[in-house]
């Protein structure tokens, strides 16, 4: 497919898997409109796109207010004129078992990672249609999107949310010729939990020695945020439905399918597991 002078929309662009996506379809020559609420991580970004020879577009949007991805939507289409690909990837990370969660803990986590994609779809989606030629919209799940994950049962049930609602919108949009994907990746570094909150820790262990603990594994991965990215053009550019990234995101989905009943019991276990490390 040929990315050419399209216009591709990023939200959580400033870092991670949203800063790879905006490159990746930068260097095939799109122009990037992005949003993040990190604006110096923006400005980096613009200034990348630039050298790349590409048109940017950046803006300071929390995806959680709807005022504000409205906004967004309107100057998008001001500065571009038309919208092609929409990736909705702002997302944060929430670990802890329910007991630990506060409601306020779900109402920023379901604000972010699934109003957000919400918000997205609902002011962009219309003038995707209106405007005519197909297009298409990257929803960023999780492979916790596609298995239960005790201990992350807030973010996990964000993720379930995101994949149930591409999938659902994909068959309204087939009609628009407008093909939805939900990109579902395992465990890469993103910067994600760190900036995430953290409620169910192991007795004796403090937030920071979890992220470097976590880290420093993560960093040794082969699959990374540019894998991610990658995943993602090549989903618009086969018009994929639900995206498995990483080989293990593959496996466990292929075992849940199989037998949820002895998912579940495996899930169980590694709750567990948790479980009694934070009670010791």
């Amino acid at each position: 497919m040929d990315f050419r002078d399209k216009t591709v929309v990023v939200t959580g662009a400033a870092s991670g898997i949203g800063r790879e996506i905006a490159l990746a379809f930068g260097r095939r020559g799109s122009h990037i409109a992005a949003a993040d609420i990190n604006e110096d991580g923006l400005s980096q970004l613009a200034s990348e796109l630039e050298g790349l020879g590409c048109r940017a577009y950046t803006q300071r949007v929390d995806v959680a207010k709807p005022e504000d991805v409205e906004d967004f939507c309107k100057n998008v289409y001001r500065e571009m004129g038309r919208v092609n690909i929409l990736c909705n990837n702002a997302g944060v990370g929430l670990a802890g078992f329910l007991p630990d969660l506060s409601l306020d803990d779900w109402n920023w986590i379901i604000g972010i990672n699934l109003l957000g994609v919400i918000y997205g779809c609902h002011f962009f989606y219309p003038r995707m249609i209106e405007q005519g030629g197909g297009g298409h919209i990257v929803n960023i799940a999780s492979a916790a999107g596609l298995i239960p994950t005790g201990g992350s049962v807030a973010y996990s049930t964000t993720k379930f949310g995101v994949v149930g609602f591409s999938e659902s919108l994909r068959a309204e949009a087939d009609y628009y010729d407008i093909g939805v994907s939900a990109i579902c990746p395992s465990f890469v570094m993103t910067g994600i939990y760190a900036g995430g909150r953290h409620k169910s820790l192991p007795e004796g262990e403090t937030v920071e020695s979890s992220v470097e603990k976590v880290e420093k594994i993560l960093k040794r991965r082969r699959s990374t945020a540019a894998t991610v990215a990658e995943a993602v053009v090549k989903a618009v550019e086969k018009n994929r439905v639900v995206v498995p990234v990483c080989p293990e995101a593959f496996t466990i989905d292929y075992m849940h399918r199989i037998s949820r009943r002895l998912f579940a019991k495996a899930a169980s276990r590694f709750a567990r597991a948790g479980q009694k490390a934070e009670l010791k």
